[in-house]
């Protein structure tokens, strides 16, 4: 199976072919410089130019009109899918954010859809791989993952298929208590009623409601002591 590197490494060859190409090249010419559907988990080395042949014998007219009319608008599924490719270089996206920001610069829903399913098939785009990345993410950063749960899920995923997901699980709950003192102590809240507020900063972190509130518990506690026993040392 070929690395995420490796993936971007051809990814970037297109991209680079495809700015390079000519706005005035046929519409086979334009096709041939996509890769061609990956029937594996890399991009395939089938002959571009015969798929693209191929593709235009078995396309309607209706969808050459279409094609001919997107075209006109600078807004082809060539053009959504070289986005595609820059954005998935930079880092991980889901087909979700991607399918809204495309839409969001007025590219039409089908030419959205066929641009997202040809960056499936060559795993530039991988809704797996992107929630895996995106539970590391949230774990590295000191957060919770309910909301990436939540984001997981809204993608057809379910969490606890993960292997980042498993392994954070099988740490148990005290380890996340720890984790959500941990965010605790690194930035005590400064308001008046503390521990309400230590509660409500570590929801809106991620945390969920039962291990913010054992955490903003222990963490009251802790500073109850720590002020008695600073006056005790002052007496």
């Amino acid at each position: 199976m070929a690395s995420k590197a490796d993936i971007l490494a051809a990814l970037r060859a297109d991209i680079a072919a495809l700015e390079a190409a000519p706005s005035s090249e046929e519409p086979c010419a334009q096709v041939a410089a996509w890769p061609c559907p990956a029937e594996d988990d890399a991009v395939c080395g089938r002959d571009t130019g015969a798929s693209c042949a191929q593709d235009l014998v078995h396309s309607s007219r209706g969808e050459e009109r279409e094609s001919a009319l997107s075209d006109e608008e600078g807004k082809t599924a060539r053009d959504a899918y070289q986005k595609i490719l820059r954005w998935a270089a930079v880092r991980e996206r889901s087909t979700a954010y991607l399918r809204e920001r495309l839409l969001k610069d007025d590219f039409p829903s089908s030419v959205v859809e066929e641009a997202l399913q040809r960056a499936v098939r060559v795993r530039a785009v991988d809704d797996r791989r992107y929630a895996d990345a995106l539970v590391r993410m949230k774990l590295a950063a000191g957060r919770g993952l309910r909301d990436a749960e939540r984001e997981i899920e809204e993608l057809g995923i379910d969490p606890a298929t993960l292997d980042s997901w498993v392994e954070h699980e099988r740490k148990g709950r005290d380890f996340e208590v720890g984790r959500a003192l941990a965010a605790l102590r690194r930035r005590p809240p400064k308001a008046k009623r503390a521990r309400e507020a230590a509660f409500r900063r570590l929801v809106s972190q991620g945390f969920s409601t039962d291990i913010a509130a054992t955490a903003s518990r222990t963490w009251s506690e802790e500073q109850e002591r720590s002020l008695m026993c600073g006056s005790m040392g002052h007496s």
